[in-house]
């Protein structure tokens, strides 16, 4: 199904101590997850996606960055979308990878 998405970007992305929150300009469905983690992750060469999980209203992408652990998670009903560490020395660098994506955005 070809995604009907609105011209998209991020709209904030939050350094919250446990996790990084993603807000979009628009509004987004299931299909157009591939399409906003690209947005995300656009110009970052070193990240690597691991794994794709998906559910029936949420999606969680494991992927690597500077030999880190994280998941990026999306939740469609409520719109959500956050990105956690997967160990305690992955989260402790959520401020500097925040940083990377507000520079390359």
């Amino acid at each position: 199904m070809k995604s009907s998405i609105p011209l998209q970007y991020v709209k904030s992305l939050t350094y919250e101590v446990s996790y990084l929150s993603v807000i979009f300009k628009n509004e987004w469905c299931q299909e157009d997850i591939s399409v906003l983690t690209t947005l995300l992750f656009h110009n970052i060469n070193v990240i690597s996606i691991q794994e794709k999980i998906i559910g029936a209203d949420r999606e969680n992408i494991r992927f690597s960055w500077e030999n880190y652990a994280f998941v990026l998670s999306f939740d469609c009903y409520s719109q959500s979308c956050w990105i956690e560490g997967q160990d305690d020395t992955s989260t402790a660098q959520l401020k500097v990878l925040c940083s990377v994506i507000k520079n390359h955005e």
